[in-house]
């Protein structure tokens, strides 16, 4: 019998690379925009991210709008729901109606979360009618089917109204409940985007790239095999649980930057609600070429570590050759939203055991007996007057007395 030769150690990292890539292939995604919003931004993505709309993951429209749906890029898979209720039209900003819709095309909705994707991920613009009404309805869905759920939504500019602001953040409740993590992008942030006065089209489009850059990290770290990997298990253990807050960055930088400057563009996202500061679970991939430095590598992870002292962090590292004297940092990490509402209600709970102060009884005077009462009240203030002088003048001698023999006094 021939003896097998034995593997050399770079052979067998070579096959362990070939094994993870292979790992990161079959992951599935479907990002689902819903109404008329979210559909503009998924056509948005797959224009950004055309590199991984393939068979790796899979962009879907979502409206009753017909027409809105034609509109669409023709590479852009598009469904129709509620034509019965709405005739093919929209919603007319109604958010019953965009409910409705939903619950009465819910079997279709059904077969479109049924094709056993590892993640599958709902973009809506919150405020109109469909997109408002119907995410909420198909989150509760894919929560009943026990799918992992990422959310992305944004809110409407505060010039919009207050009422279309509560429509929003009532949804947002519902769907909260319902989704593994969610991530919340207020339109306000645009205006952090840039000082330049833009259009209103233009404007949108700066916040698309924005977060198109943001999920092309977090495709790039699962479908990138590396030196040091990071695999779907390692996504999935982050979004374990419910109503758990995302936070969502990319970017890139030189390799001469100091990790001071990397980790302020990595960890102050200017389109997220909210911050990075004490999440719980964190990965985050790095991806350079071989001459990256150790020490800037440590560095980052330093910095990412002082903001999240608590969390299980997860790195990875990707070697790109075509990198030269450059660096993409992605960076995913979710908070417990039970955790930080069970806190609350301890607070709340102080507060309430506090004791109320004792409010004064209000004296009932007699006319016949009132300046007898009165005389009464300021002969007992004046008696406590002096009590209180009296008490003071003891303290006073006591504190003159030297210590060593005021000690002495205290132990007798």
């Amino acid at each position: 019998m021939k003896k097998k030769k034995k593997e050399t150690p770079k052979k067998v990292a070579e096959k362990l690379q070939k094994n993870d890539a292979d790992t990161a292939k079959r992951v599935r995604i479907k990002v689902i925009g819903i109404g008329g919003g979210g559909g503009n931004i998924i056509a948005e993505l797959l224009k950004k991210l055309k590199d991984f709309s393939s068979q790796k993951v899979e962009f879907v429209a979502l409206n009753t709008d017909n027409q809105a749906l034609k509109s669409l890029p023709r590479a852009l898979k598009t469904v129709p729901f509620g034509n019965k209720l709405t005739k093919g039209l929209g919603t007319g900003r109604d958010v019953e109606t965009g409910e409705k819709a939903a619950r009465e095309d819910i079997e279709k909705l059904k077969n479109l979360l049924s094709d056993g994707k590892d993640l599958y991920i709902f973009i809506s613009s919150m405020g109109g009618g469909t997109g408002t009404g119907a995410t909420p309805v198909l989150t509760k869905l894919a929560n009943e089917m026990g799918l992992n759920t990422l959310g992305i939504f944004t809110l409407p500019f505060s010039f919009e109204g207050r009422k279309k602001m509560d429509m929003s953040l009532r949804s947002l409740d519902k769907i909260k409940e319902t989704l593994n993590a969610f991530m919340i992008l207020p339109n306000e942030k645009i205006f952090s985007l840039t000082k330049e006065e833009v259009s209103f089209a233009d404007s949108l489009n700066l916040l698309n790239d924005r977060l198109a850059e943001s999920l092309e990290g977090l495709l790039r770290t699962i479908y990138s095999p590396g030196l040091i990997n990071i695999d779907w298990a390692d996504i999935r253990t982050i979004l374990e649980g419910r109503k758990k807050i995302a936070y969502l960055n990319f970017c890139k930088a030189k390799s001469s930057q100091n990790a001071e400057e990397i980790a302020k563009t990595l960890l102050k996202s200017p389109i997220l609600e909210h911050r990075f500061d004490n999440a719980d679970n964190v990965v985050f991939n790095v991806e350079a070429s071989k001459e990256l430095s150790l020490q800037l590598l440590s560095q980052i992870s330093g910095k990412i570590g002082e903001l999240a002292p608590n969390a299980k962090i997860i790195f990875g590292l990707t070697q790109n050759p075509k990198l030269r004297n450059e660096l993409r940092v992605a960076i995913f990490a979710t908070f417990g939203e039970a955790e930080r509402k069970t806190k609350k209600k301890e607070a709340k709970k102080k507060e309430e055991k506090k004791p109320e102060k004792k409010k004064a009884r209000p004296v009932k005077i007699e006319k016949e007996e009132k300046e007898v009462e009165v005389r009464r009240n300021a002969l007992e203030i004046k008696e406590a007057e002096k009590k209180e002088e009296e008490r003071e003048e003891q303290e006073e001698k006591i504190f003159d007395i030297p210590a060593f023999l005021r000690k002495s006094k205290d132990k007798k």
